[in-house]
């Protein structure tokens, strides 16, 4: 196989940039429309945190902690609420947040959820700006891979 010439770095870089970074934007936009379509339409519930589930993001060095695990500690706050028509529902929800950061196990919290799909559901007190960090995030990788794109050298490939 022959290695890579300079001319062909760009198309690589815009090749990666480009459709990584208009998946991710796409994602993230379709979660920001369905979480605003849900704070608009959405039917209301009382809910309560019944626990945090936890898990492990990023390898960190602290591995001296009494799980000995790797990676920083985050959780997911798990709720409980129930549908207009009586159905018990306990879900989880997208974000994790580090255990001084999160809902603490017995809030009391708003849910918000299409009556004909309870699963799609969403807390108003998140709203969609973490998502709108992503839409952003994509776009940005889409730019670059374009301006890859467009400094290319014409006969690169």
């Amino acid at each position: 196989m022959e290695p890579m010439t300079p001319s062909q770095v760009p198309w690589l870089f815009a090749a990666l940039f480009t459709p990584i970074g208009a998946a991710v934007g796409c994602v993230a936009f379709l979660k920001v429309r369905r979480t605003r379509r849900l704070l608009r339409d959405g039917a209301r519930a009382s809910g309560v945190v019944m626990r945090l589930e936890r898990t492990r993001i990023a390898p960190g060095s602290d591995t001296t902690g009494p799980d000995r695990g790797v990676g920083t500690a985050v959780y997911y706050p798990v709720i409980a609420w129930s549908t207009s028509d009586g159905r018990a529902m306990e879900t989880g929800t997208d974000i994790a947040r580090p255990g001084n950061r999160t809902l603490p196990v017995g809030t009391r919290v708003e849910v918000r959820y299409d009556p004909a799909d309870p699963t799609r559901w969403t807390l108003p007190a998140e709203g969609s700006g973490f998502w709108w960090l992503f839409v952003a995030m994509g776009a940005l990788f889409v730019v670059i891979g374009l301006g890859f794109l467009i400094g290319a050298p014409a006969n690169g490939l």
